[in-house]
């Protein structure tokens, strides 16, 4: 009889990640019932709307939408209950819990707008009220924007419209943590840091509308970077990655990445705030075109996406983890595209180049993870908070 713990030892090397997402095969059968059935409820919800023959629009019709996205969401909680309360099913619960957030993050912030056209009684005129402090306030230089512009607008609003960022990411947050809090899905837990990130914005939208918008490029850096820390905090308590710590702390990682990438990205476009020119011209804001566009701008964000890509890279390797590294392949690519294409070489060897390139560094860096770990972690304490952070590697790992 063979020995199971050689038979794990013999596939997988101890510092190899196990996957977070996926226990075996019959995660993804029961992911693609649990697709297909999503998609009957769809469809048949779809159905019923036609049946009812309600007018599109109408409250009659929203009460009936509604009401059919919220029992969706009711079953799903159930299902969940079997699948990933019980069974333990990583990939169907991430169907499930991404659905479910959804779906109670609309039926949620519909059930705040019916609040506020029939209990507060807000109706258009009250949008009107701003647009008419808006043409009241002469920008005379184009250049400036200050609080007293931007709170003379928010002035004008009821205070519930004022609040309604706050309701946006409280729908977020509070589903996906009741889903976290009751299944303990990883992946739940990293929607949730996201969530309460979200929710802080959106407070301080609330609160302080000329600070976000003013600077939201710093605010977006600083989002992504409590995400990145938050997740090495919950590696550090499970430096052995062998509980839900760990693999909460790989979809905060992962999840982290694009947000830090796009925010630097934004940086390196705008600068750390925003200027009055920029709102009049909301196009030069606009980071897919600047990136698809050919120039010395498009160079510049080329070279800060593989720099911050690189310094992921580092990071991915002192704390063995490499989901940093994963969420900015695309980005990457398209970088090192840029960069090719700017020697004048056709289209067919700009690509080609391009996926040798990257595929070439995504090879070799997986071939030499741990000898490369071995050289940056020398001058570290492989024990003490800093080991934690910083797992040693094993002599056993090749």
């Amino acid at each position: 009889m063979t020995d199971t713990s050689e038979v794990r030892a013999s596939s997988a090397r101890p510092s190899d990640e196990m996957l977070p997402f996926l226990n075996n095969f019959h995660d993804i059968f029961t992911t693609i019932g649990v697709l297909i059935l999503l998609g009957g409820l769809a469809v048949g919800a779809g159905q019923v709307m036609v049946g009812l023959d309600l007018i599109e629009g109408e409250q009659a019709w929203q009460n009936a939408l509604m009401a059919l996205i919220g029992g969706i969401a009711v079953f799903i909680w159930f299902l969940s209950a079997l699948l990933v309360g019980k069974q333990r099913r990583i990939l169907p619960g991430i169907v499930l819990s991404s659905v479910f957030g959804v779906t109670t993050m609309i039926v949620l912030i519909w059930g705040y707008v019916q609040f506020l056209i029939h209990g507060v009684g807000l109706s258009e005129d009250s949008f009107e009220m701003v647009n008419q402090a808006a043409d009241a306030i002469e920008l005379e230089s184009q250049q400036v924007l200050t609080r007293e512009m931007v709170m003379a607008l928010v002035v004008q609003l009821p205070a519930a419209l004022r609040f309604f960022p706050l309701v946006i990411g409280l729908a977020f947050l509070l589903p996906i943590a009741a889903y976290y809090f009751s299944y303990r899905l990883p992946y739940a837990g990293g929607l949730m840091g996201v969530g309460f990130v979200l929710t802080a914005v959106m407070a301080l939208m609330a609160f302080d509308p000329y600070t976000v918008v003013v600077w939201s490029p710093a605010i977006n850096v600083a989002a992504g970077a409590v995400l990145l820390v938050t997740g090495i905090i919950f590696d550090a308590r499970d430096p052995a990655r062998e509980t839900r710590l760990a693999g909460t702390a790989f979809w905060l990682h992962f999840l982290a990445a694009p947000i830090l990438l796009g925010a630097m990205l934004n940086v390196t476009l705008s600068g750390w705030s925003l200027q009055a020119s920029e709102f009049n011209n909301p196009e030069n804001l606009n980071l897919f075109a600047a990136m698809a566009a050919d120039g010395a701008e498009t160079m510049r964000l080329a070279i800060t996406a593989l720099t911050v890509i690189g310094l992921f890279a580092i990071v991915s390797l002192l704390i063995n983890r490499r989901a940093l590294i994963v969420s900015g392949l695309l980005t990457a690519g398209v970088s090192i595209g840029i960069i090719v294409n700017s020697a004048g070489l056709g289209a067919g060897a700009v690509v080609a180049v391009t996926l040798l390139v990257l595929g070439g560094v995504v090879v070799v860096l997986g071939a030499a993870w741990n000898p490369v770990r071995r050289i940056l972690l020398l001058p570290i304490p492989q024990v003490g908070p800093l080991g934690r952070i910083f797992p040693p590697v094993s002599a056993a790992e090749g």
